[in-house]
């Protein structure tokens, strides 16, 4: 039986991540959450849910918590089928919605499987990011993704391994698709029931869009700054 392992990144996500732990939890899936630079009780929040915490000091960086979620994964002796889920701690409830891709990879059908959620509408922005990483992964691989920036994924663990890096910051995605897909994986989008919390059209939203723009310039040129499988 192929075993499955939750990794959620967590900066300041105590409303939500005991619900995506729960709902992660009933796939079922081992989960661990990295509580990234939190400054609330995310950490007490998802270990009360049932969930393996490890915490991260310092500056909140999406792509260093994946790694150190990874590095967790990596000493629990995974096999090569198994599957890795990545699945942001703000989606709730909703997390248990990642079966569609758990399942695609099981099938063997994809090597990677990227959920695509529902639109925003007015509760996100004005699109100018997704536009921008939608135009840096159709020049860097030749496909135009509908999710380009979806941290909703379930990966193959071998699958995983071929990566020595990640892309830092809210590049990490941009910087997973483009590596993954050189090295010849399969790759699936497939739509999802999942929600999570937007940043809206406030200035403080569009300051979150701009570091993300920035960091995915960044994926797109290839910068690689977070090491996979030594501890930093």
């Amino acid at each position: 039986m192929k075993r499955v392992f939750a990794v959620v990144p967590a900066h300041n996500e105590a409303q939500t991540v005991a619900e995506t732990v729960r709902a992660l939890l009933a796939l079922p899936a081992q989960v661990v959450v990295v509580a990234d630079a939190c400054a609330d009780d995310s950490a007490e929040r998802a270990s009360e849910a049932g969930a393996t915490v490890l915490v991260r000091s310092g500056r909140g960086d999406k792509a260093r918590a994946l790694a150190k979620g990874l590095q967790w994964v990596a000493q629990q002796q995974p096999s090569d089928d198994d599957v890795v889920l990545l699945v942001d701690a703000d989606v709730g409830a909703s997390a248990g919605e990642v079966a569609p891709l758990l399942e695609a990879v099981r099938r063997g059908e994809a090597d990677m499987a990227i959920g695509v959620l529902p639109p925003a509408g007015r509760q996100g922005g004005f699109g100018l990011v997704v536009r921008f990483a939608r135009w840096v992964l159709l020049r860097r691989t030749g496909r135009r993704f509908r999710a380009p920036l979806s941290g909703q994924r379930a990966i193959r663990w071998r699958t995983l391994q071929q990566l020595s890096a990640l892309a830092g910051g809210f590049g990490v995605e941009v910087g997973m698709s483009v590596d993954l897909m050189r090295l010849g994986a399969r790759v699936q989008e497939i739509d999802v029931r999942m929600t999570h919390r937007h940043t809206g059209r406030s200035w403080r939203g569009f300051l979150h869009r701009a570091r993300q723009g920035w960091h995915v310039l960044l994926a797109g040129a290839g910068r690689r700054q977070v090491k996979l499988w030594t501890h930093e």
